[in-house]
């Protein structure tokens, strides 16, 4: 009887330690697929396209965003507006908990759209907007 109970357990204790051994290695194919992606999503996302207060002219791919600077004095004032917002929508300027945002815009479709961005003391510059594929 005790060589009995004896197996049993080193067989049970075998079958546990599979058990142990294979859900390890499927935690680590799913930890594996995960990092893959995570990976294939950042290698997607694309940087923002900068716009500077002396460029006129910008080109960005369908899926880009665009980010406007513009100075922190006068970011409560200034309004922007998109000639065609199938091809460049944009996005005002915002303060959000103690954080400033520039405005700025997504590129949605290849073409070309000219945002206005229209300051404090109503001045305005316009900036061609040029969407690829």
């Amino acid at each position: 009887m005790p060589r009995i109970r004896t197996a049993a357990a080193l067989g049970a204790a075998a079958l546990l330690g599979v058990s142990v051994l294979a859900g390890c290695s499927s935690s680590s194919d799913s930890t594996e697929t995960a990092a893959a992606s995570a990976e294939a999503s950042s290698a997607e996302m694309l940087p923002p396209v900068i716009i500077t207060a002396d460029q006129t002219s910008a080109t960005c791919a369908v899926g880009n965003f665009l980010d406007i600077v513009i100075p922190e004095a006068d970011l409560a004032g200034t309004t922007v507006g998109s000639s065609d917002d199938a091809i460049v929508s944009v996005t005002q300027a915002k303060e959000e908990g103690g954080a400033l945002f520039n405005p700025g815009g997504e590129c949605l479709a290849p073409g070309e759209a000219t945002v206005t961005v229209t300051n404090p003391d109503s001045s305005t510059r316009d900036i061609a907007i040029t969407v690829t594929q």
